[in-house]
């Protein structure tokens, strides 16, 4: 009749340890989702929060075509 872990409230145990560190510790700063947070730098936000703020944190989107000249190969016979 009764499972293993039936006699426990789950509600009190879910939670009861504190989350210092990992996945589990880390939210976004502005929507206080927990996937695809960005932490570098210190952003702390979600790749979301982050396309939407961006401009006001003082990112600029650069283009990422280069120029590319002729490669120029050298061959040496031995």
């Amino acid at each position: 009749m009764g499972g293993v872990g039936q006699n426990f409230n789950s509600n009190k145990l879910w939670n009861s340890h504190p989350k210092k560190f990992g996945p589990g510790s880390r939210r976004c700063r502005s929507c206080s989702n927990r996937h695809g947070l960005i932490r570098k730098y210190g952003l702390n936000m979600c790749r979301q929060c982050f396309r939407e703020y961006a401009s006001d944190i003082g990112f600029k989107k650069v283009s990422r075509i280069f120029n590319v000249g002729i490669l120029k190969f050298r061959f040496s016979v031995t």
